[in-house]
C-alpha cells in the first residue's frame, strides 16, 4: 500500500480528514462543474451574439440542463470511457508526454508569432529595465506591478540573446517543471496511472498550449504550485521531512511574488499541517518552516518597499485600486480602467489606500449589488478557458482572422466543458457505487480552486485568473478516473 494511503490514519483523526478530503467533496466538484457548464455557453453567447441577456441566460440554462441530464443518466458509461482513456494515457511515458507537450507548444509558437502586449508587455519591459539599470519602475510606480515574474524573466534575458527568446524558452522551461510536478502529484494522490493521465491532460490542455507564445506570469505560478502542493503532502506523510516544509514555503513565497493574490497560501498551508498532523509537537515545526520559507523569499522585497515608501507594502500596491474598480457603482465584475471615482491622479500608495476605503464603504452600503457582482464574477471565473487565444491573436496581434479566432476559442472552451462534464460524471458515479480513491487526500486539490475562485468573487474576475490552478483539474480528473482500478482505504 502506498505511503500516501496510510499516512492519514497515522496523522490526524478520521473526522478531520473526512472534513478536508472526504467523499462529500464530490458534491463540490459536481457543483463547480454545473457552474462551468452554465457559465461557459453564456460567455460565448455574450461574445458572439447580439441577443438580450435574458435570452442568453435561457439558452445557457437549456445547455446546462441538457448536459446535466447526460451526466445523470450516463455517468456510468462516461466514467468507463474516462477510465479507459486514462489507461491508454498511462501507456505513454512521462518523458513522451513532455515531448508531446513541447511539440504542440512549438507548433503554436511557429503558427502564431505574437508580440508581447498588455500585462505581458509590461512585465517584459520591467525585466529589461532590471537588466539594464537595476531599477524596478513602471511610469511613476515602484511596486504597482508584482516583481516575481519580471525577476524570473530578467534571469532568462541575461543568459539568452534576445528578450523574445527569453520568454519563449522560459515558457518551455516552466512547462517541463510544471509537467513533472503534475505527474508526481497525480501519482501521489492517485497512483502511477493517475500520474501519467494527469501529465497527459496538462500537456494536451488547449488553453495552456495557447498561452505559450507570450510572456504570462500565470504560467510561472502554474509550474510552482503543483510542487508546493506535493511537498505539503510529503510533510503530512512524514512530519520529519522538514526540508519539504521549508521548500513548500519557498515555492509559495515565490508564487506570491508573482501573484500577490496567493499571499494567504503559506498561512493556509501551515494551518493544513496543524489539521492533518496529530499533535502540536508534530505540526509546529513544519508549519513554522512553511511560513519561514515564504518569509525568506518575500521579505527582501518587502524591505525594499519599506525603504522606497517608508511604509509596509508586502508585495505590491495595486490591491486597493483593483478592489475599488471591482466594487463600485460602475463595476461589471471584470477589468475596468477606472471606477466611478477616477483615482489615476493619485500616487500608488494613495490609490491603494483610497481605493480600499472606497471599496469597503461601497460593499458595506450596497450588499445586494455586491452579491450580484459576486455571482457575475463567478460566471467570469468559470465561463472561459480561452485567454491564451486572446493573448496570442488579439493582444499579440498574431492574426486578425475572425474565423480562426472563433474556432480556437471554441476548441479551448469545448475542452473545458468536456473536462468538467467528465469530472461531474466521474464524481457522481463514484458516489453511486461507493468507489474508494487511492488516498484520503485525492480530492483535496479542489480546495485551491475554491480559494482562488472565492478571492475573485470579491476582486475583479476573468477566466485568466484560474489559469495558475489548472493543474488541480488535471490531477482531479485523473485521480477520480483511477478510483475503481486503484481503490484503497479512505475515511
Amino acid at each position: 500500500m502506498p505511503p500516501s494511503t496510510t499516512s492519514g490514519s497515522q496523522t490526524a483523526p478520521n473526522h478531520r480528514l473526512a472534513l478536508i478530503g472526504g467523499s462529500w467533496l464530490d458534491l463540490v466538484i459536481i457543483a463547480l462543474a454545473s457552474v462551468a457548464l452554465f457559465a461557459t455557453p453564456l460567455q460565448m453567447f455574450r461574445l458572439a451574439t447580439p441577443l438580450d441577456e435574458s435570452v442568453r441566460i435561457l439558452i445557457s440554462g437549456a445547455v446546462w440542463l441538457f448536459t446535466a441530464l447526460i451526466v445523470w443518466h450516463k455517468a456510468g458509461p462516461i466514467s468507463h470511457l474516462t477510465a479507459s482513456l486514462t489507461q491508454h494515457f498511462a501507456r505513454i511515458s512521462i518523458i513522451s508526454w513532455i515531448l508531446i507537450g513541447l511539440a504542440l507548444r512549438l507548433t503554436w509558437v511557429i503558427l502564431f508569432q505574437a508580440q508581447p502586449g498588455s500585462d505581458g508587455g509590461t512585465y517584459l519591459a520591467l525585466a529589461i529595465k532590471l537588466i539594464e539599470s537595476g531599477q524596478y519602475k513602471a511610469g511613476d510606480t515602484f511596486a504597482y506591478w508584482p516583481v516575481g515574474y519580471p525577476a524570473f524573466l530578467a534571469f532568462w534575458i541575461s543568459i539568452l540573446p534576445s528578450a523574445k527568446a527569453a520568454f519563449l524558452i522560459s515558457n518551455a522551461f516552466v512547462f517541463i517543471v510544471g509537467s513533472i510536478g503534475v505527474a508526481k502529484l497525480g501519482t501521489h494522490l492517485g497512483g502511477p496511472t493517475a500520474g501519467r493521465a494527469a501529465i497527459a491532460l496538462f500537456a494536451l490542455w488547449p488553453n495552456l498550449i495557447f498561452n505559450s507564445a507570450t510572456p504570462e506570469k500565470e504560467m510561472l505560478v502554474l509550474a510552482l504550485l503543483p510542487w508546493a502542493t506535493l511537498w505539503l503532502f510529503r510533510v503530512v506523510e512524514n512530519p520529519g521531512r522538514l526540508l519539504f516544509a521549508f521548500g513548500c514555503g519557498i515555492l509559495l513565497g515565490s508564487a506570491t511574488l508573482a501573484q500577490p493574490s496567493l499571499q494567504l497560501l503559506p498561512l493556509l498551508g501551515a494551518i493544513a499541517l496543524v489539521i492533518f498532523l496529530p499533535s502540536t509537537r508534530n505540526s509546529i515545526k513544519p508549519a513554522l518552516l512553511v511560513i519561514l520559507g515564504a518569509a525568506i523569499i518575500v521579505s527582501p522585497w518587502t524591505i525594499r518597499n519599506y525603504q522606497t515608501f517608508d511604509k509596509f507594502v508586502l508585495v505590491s500596491t495595486n490591491g486597493g485600486d483593483v478592489l475599488y474598480r471591482a466594487n463600485n457603482p460602475m463595476a461589471t465584475g471584470g477589468y475596468m480602467k477606472t471606477g466611478e471615482i477616477d483615482l489615476s491622479d493619485l500616487s500608488e500608495l494613495e490609490k491603494d489606500a483610497v481605493g480600499r476605503r472606497l471599496a469597503v464603504e461601497w460593499i458595506r452600503n450596497h450588499p445586494t449589488q455586491f452579491g450580484r457582482l459576486a455571482v457575475e464574477k463567478l460566471i467570469l471565473f468559470m465561463g472561459d478557458d480561452a485567454v491564451g487565444v486572446y493573448n496570442t491573436l488579439k493582444v499579440g496581434r498574431a492574426s486578425d482572422n475572425t474565423l480562426v479566432y472563433a474556432l480556437l476559442k471554441a476548441t479551448a472552451n469545448g475542452w473545458w466543458m468536456l473536462a468538467w462534464l467528465c469530472m461531474a460524471a466521474q464524481a457522481l458515479n463514484n458516489r453511486r457505487h461507493a468507489i474508494r480513491l487511492h488516498s484520503m487526500f485525492s480530492r483535496t486539490p479542489v480546495w485551491i480552486w475554491l480559494y482562488l475562485m472565492s478571492l475573485h468573487a470579491v476582486f475583479e474576475s476573468a477566466g485568466k485568473y484560474h489559469v495558475p490552478i489548472t493543474f488541480a483539474l488535471c490531477v482531479l480528473l485523473a485521480v477520480l478516473a483511477c478510483g475503481r482500478r486503484e481503490a484503497q482505504h479512505e475515511p
